[in-house]
Formats: structure tokens, sequence, C-alpha cells
């Protein structure tokens, strides 16, 4: 390593650790609040999916969303399409977190993932009866109720900012998407609590 490289990186971890504890113990003041979420199928001829509903619950102020399917057969494979959008006013494009597509049976199992796609297959066990592996089984109700992301759960937040999520579950063989979820929200900060005089 160059001297004049290995003074820099020894700066950098100089100014950094003092305040490793203080970065790793940040508190969220950030909340994401979801404003719609719908889902749809492309499985128009029902080969795939028996049922499917989803929405969100009426509580306006902690309002939280479902998603609940029946198969008609098992789903041995599948991929998984995720991609995350933070829309910006024009003329600037939108910004693109996440546009990926993953084996769906992986994911489930929770191997070999993005580690931001891990973390949330982690957080949607707490909502969800989804298989830790594949297959999905046939006449088996499969739901994700009363979900609602904890911005504490991520690394901190410094942002307000709308977010477009959509997510597919796209069948390998015919390639259509028998579930794709499109979800509305917005990061706001979290008003402080007025102190009590």
């Amino acid at each position: 390593m160059k001297p004049q490289v290995y003074g820099v990186c020894t700066l950098l971890l100089l100014c950094i650790l003092p305040n490793w504890n203080l970065l790793t113990e940040a508190k969220n003041n950030y909340d994401l609040l979801t404003e719609n979420f719908t889902c749809s199928t492309q499985d128009v001829d029902s080969q795939i999916i028996k049922d499917l509903n989803c929405g969100l619950n009426k509580n306006a102020k902690r309002r939280t969303w479902h998603l609940e399917f029946t198969l008609k057969k098992h789903v041995k494979e599948h991929d998984f399409l995720m991609r995350i959008v933070l829309p910006r006013q024009r003329p600037l494009t939108d910004f693109v977190l996440i546009d990926l597509t993953t084996d769906g049976c992986q994911l489930l199992a929770n191997r070999n993932q993005v580690p931001l796609m891990r973390l949330g297959r982690n957080i949607m066990d707490r909502f969800s009866n989804f298989p830790k592996q594949c297959p999905f089984r046939a006449n088996y109700s499969y739901y994700i109720r009363g979900f609602r992301m904890d911005l504490n759960l991520l690394p901190a937040v410094d942002m307000e900012t709308a977010v477009n999520v959509e997510f597919s579950y796209q069948s390998k063989q015919q390639g259509i998407k028998w579930i794709t979820g499109y979800m509305g929200a917005r990061v706001q900060r979290i008003p402080e609590k007025k102190s009590k005089g």
C-alpha cells in the first residue's frame, strides 16, 4: 500500500472509530407511511392463482397492508422481482433504489441474497406464513398480514421522500407474473412530542 493511501486510510479510521458507537445507536426519527397498496395478476386463465386479495387496514394513523392468496397447483420454482423507486419532480428522473430479479426459492430459504433482501425476508417472517423453502403448496392460504415497515430496523434514514414499491412473483415456466403488488408510501419525519409544561 502506498504511504499516502495508508495515511488517508489511517486518518479515516481515527475519525470514524470514536463515533462508531454513536452511529450504531442512532435512532431513526422517520416513519414509512403506506398511502396505498394494490395487487394484480397476469394469470387471467387461473392456471396458477386460485384466490388473491390485498389492501390496507382502515386505521389511517397506523396503516398496515395485507396480501392473501391461494394457488391452484404447487409452485416449485419462481422468480421474485422487486423495484423500489424514489420519485422526483421533473425535470429530474426518478431515482431507482433497487431493481432486481432473484431466484424466489433462494429468497424463501434466505440464501445468497443481497443484504437488504435478506433483511426484508427476516422482517417478513413476523407478518407472514410463507414457507422457508419451495414449493408454495396448492390449496393452502398464504398471507402477509398487518405489515408495517419499522425504519428502526434499517440503517438510519435522514430524508423525507415518496417511495414506490413494486414486487412480483413470476413463473419460470410460463413467464407470467402470478402476483404483482404495488405500494405507494412516504418516508416522513416523526413529529416530536410536545414537552409537558
